[in-house]
């Protein structure tokens, strides 16, 4: 038998794996989400710098280029404005070193490219700017000191909407491209300066494949982390099904004692601890009705036994041919009915004489045994030989044969009731 502590402790186990279930569940479902779902996925993966990795390719080829001999140097600014410029040349003979400057604006869609000359005297140049070693991100040499710079030339770079659009990681590119896609990607660039633009000047070439590719890193990192989370999920939440099962089967062989039949549903849905309780308490009482069922039972056939027994021993004293026959074909017979032998059982008693008024009385008595209990059993028997010392053996059987049959009826009853009650359970 299982104990009721093993019961509260299965059912707390089971609660306590369910929760932990549904909150696994809800972030796999989130981060699955999160993870499959474009508009979700995008969002999470935030918008791409598109103008940022053009500039920043920028100015890694320009360094490239030259050599590295040039800071290079780039900035953000939402507002920057990329005036053309006005400043008077500066002579070769003045210039100490340049610095080139490029400032992009995802809004914009523009990179303005300003090329800074450090003059020997800067301060015959009104139009200055002090450029600190803290100013941007510098891909080229490092410098240590602020230096005082004058712009010299600057390119105004716009890029096409369409274009940008076709590096985002979503685009599907479909070549080759006709004349009126080509014309709509063309990037447009305006220059000002002191100087016409020469020969000298860099050449700048973007590989496609390689922009989209920087340009979808961030969400390329941002999914890898999301399956990683997914998988650090998934395995917990597979172990504590194996777990669910665990406890289901245990809590199956446990209602399996007590006759009870505990599907998957039941067990999500339902206290087991309380339809485990049920069911022991409908066990037990099952039990002892089938006990009692079985003492009566035990006790019908000791007194079959008895009577059956006394018809043979009297059979060969019987005078009465009549009744000898009626005994003889009675025993013969393979069902007897109980009534039957004891009202032969009496006769046979009454007509042999070999029993006294008592134990003729104490033998009636014992037909009304099954039916009662014993403290009933007792007091009905003092009653009964009180009414014999009384009024006689006749008054006293006849208080017998109705205590009997009222013992019977009130046993039947109770027989019925108990069928009811189990076929409404």
């Amino acid at each position: 038998m299982v104990d009721a502590t093993q019961i509260e402790l299965l059912d707390r186990s089971k609660r306590r794996v369910l929760s932990a279930l549904y909150m696994t569940a809800v972030a796999v479902l989130v981060l699955l989400a999160l993870r499959f779902v474009p508009r979700l996925n995008d969002a999470l993966s935030g918008k791409p710098e598109y103008i940022r990795i053009l500039t920043e390719t920028f100015a890694r080829q320009l360094v490239a280029q030259t050599q590295m001999q040039f800071p290079v140097i780039v900035e953000h600014n939402e507002s920057v404005l990329c005036q053309a410029v006005d400043a008077p040349p500066v002579p070769d003979e003045e210039i100490r070193g340049t610095i080139y400057i490029l400032t992009y604006s995802e809004q914009q869609h523009l990179t303005c490219i300003t090329t800074y000359v450090v003059p020997t005297h800067a301060s015959k140049f009104p139009a200055q700017r002090s450029v600190t070693p803290a100013d941007g991100k510098n891909y080229g040499p490092t410098f240590l000191a602020t230096v005082q710079t004058v712009p010299q030339d600057r390119i105004f770079h716009t890029y096409a909407g369409e274009y940008l659009k076709r590096l985002h990681w979503r685009y599907k590119p479909h070549f080759p491209l006709s004349p009126n896609e080509a014309a709509s990607l063309r990037s447009q660039s305006y220059y000002s300066g002191t100087k016409p633009p020469g020969d000298s000047s860099v050449t700048i070439d973007f590989d496609y494949g390689e922009l989209r590719a920087e340009v979808g890193m961030r969400h390329r990192k941002m999914n890898v982390a999301l399956s990683s989370l997914l998988a650090s999920c998934v395995l917990p939440f597979l172990f504590l099904l194996r777990r669910l099962w665990q406890i289901y089967r245990t809590s199956w062989q446990y209602c399996s004692l007590y006759k009870l039949q505990l599907t998957r549903r039941a067990f999500l849905k339902e206290s087991v601890a309380t339809k485990l309780n049920a069911a022991r308490h409908d066990y037990f009482e099952r039990q002892k009705q089938t006990q009692a069922r079985l003492r009566e039972e035990e006790k019908l056939r000791a007194l079959r036994n008895v009577w059956q027994e006394g018809l043979r021993s009297a059979l060969p004293n019987l005078t009465d041919g009549q009744m000898r026959q009626r005994v003889q074909e009675f025993l013969e017979h393979e069902l007897q009915d109980l009534e039957q032998m004891k009202s032969l059982w009496i006769e046979v008693q009454e007509q042999t004489g070999k029993k006294t008024p008592a134990e003729k009385l104490s033998l009636l008595l014992e037909s009304a045994k099954p039916y009662c209990t014993d403290e009933e059993f007792l007091a009905g028997r003092a009653e009964a030989f009180a009414i014999l010392n009384k009024s006689g053996f006749r008054a006293a059987r006849m208080f017998a044969i109705t205590m009997h049959d009222q013992f019977k009826m009130r046993a039947q009853e109770m027989e019925e009731l108990e069928s009811r009650d189990r076929s409404i359970a």
